[in-house]
């Protein structure tokens, strides 16, 4: 097996676009880029840091009304705007997925920690070779930690397009990453994903006793300082590196079976003297009424 279990870390990008147009020309047999349809979307906005702040508002959405996203507020909230991609959801519309983050008074990131990533939506038709907006859905949804998530387009099956975002975090020696699939239609992208689950779990910085544990299946590195001796005893806490690989089988008209692969190493507590487990096993989750459901197999990801 690999040394230590590395995490998925979040991509950014985008291109340039003059605002104020109403509509825009459309290439022939080329999509519009993020970036141009985020100008339209965005009057004014430009990849210059000025042209990045505008306004959003954001509604309310399991957990918003608790407090624990720092910096966002249900209602209006000065953002950062960074246009993520574009889903075409059938010949002539398309949808633009944008990540927001809070911004400061500076027009910087106002992200801390416990800040997640506003995923938005909007909407487009093409009408005479040009694209304008047709809906302005918004934010969907609240996903990732520091303002950051890694958003790919992912397909259910053959004409049904999907947003798959995954996201990371550390918490004293403890790391997971995580996953979040959401369906994109033609006029709104459901904000109910249609599946969550935690695609890694590692824990070996979180305690002296952990390399030991998971050798020689995971290999010893430079630990965290973090990982000291607290006085707890062994048979207290389980060590662990899991991480997986997913897929989702595309080739039908209806959404096809999620498959994840897990792979990595555990040492139970209550037999932390033994040599490590080894974890070589995959789950089976089915689509049905707008949610994947496991059929098979389960994961071996311990809560964090």
């Amino acid at each position: 097996m690999t040394s230590v279990l590395s995490l998925r870390r979040a991509a950014l990008g985008a291109a340039v676009l003059s605002a104020c147009a109403p509509s825009l020309a459309a290439a022939a047999q080329a999509l519009p880029t993020p970036a141009q349809l985020a100008a339209l979307a965005f009057p004014g906005w430009s990849e210059s840091a000025a042209g990045r702040v505008h306004s959003a508002s954001l509604p309310p959405l399991p957990g918003t009304g608790h407090g624990i996203y720092a910096g966002w507020n249900v209602g209006t909230n000065r953002v950062l705007v960074e246009p993520k991609l574009v889903v075409r959801t059938d010949p002539t519309h398309l949808t633009l997925i944008a990540g927001l983050v809070p911004a400061g008074d500076d027009g910087r990131t106002g992200a801390v920690h416990a800040t997640p990533l506003a995923l938005a939506a909007y909407q487009f038709e093409q009408h005479g070779g040009t694209w304008g907006v047709v809906g302005r859905q918004g934010i969907f949804a609240l996903r990732g930690f520091s303002g950051a998530a890694a958003v790919r387009e992912v397909a259910l099956a053959a004409r049904r397009p999907a947003v798959a975002v995954e996201y990371g975090s550390c918490w004293q020696g403890y790391c997971g990453t995580w996953l979040a699939v959401y369906e994109v239609g033609r006029d709104a992208v459901r904000r109910e994903p249609a599946v969550e689950l935690a695609l890694s779990g590692i824990n070996v910085d979180s305690a002296a006793d952990c390399q030991r544990r998971l050798s020689p299946l995971v290999k010893p590195h430079q630990q965290d300082p973090i990982a000291r001796d607290d006085g707890g005893t062994p048979d207290t806490h389980d060590c662990y590196a899991i991480e997986s690989s997913w897929s989702i089988d595309a080739t039908h008209e209806q959404p096809g079976d999620l498959t994840i692969r897990y792979q990595g190493a555990i040492s139970r507590a209550e037999s932390y003297a033994g040599p490590p487990a080894a974890i070589d096993q995959k789950q089976v989750l089915r689509y049905g009424n707008g949610k994947y459901r496991a059929v098979s197999g389960y994961s071996p990801v311990p809560a964090i």
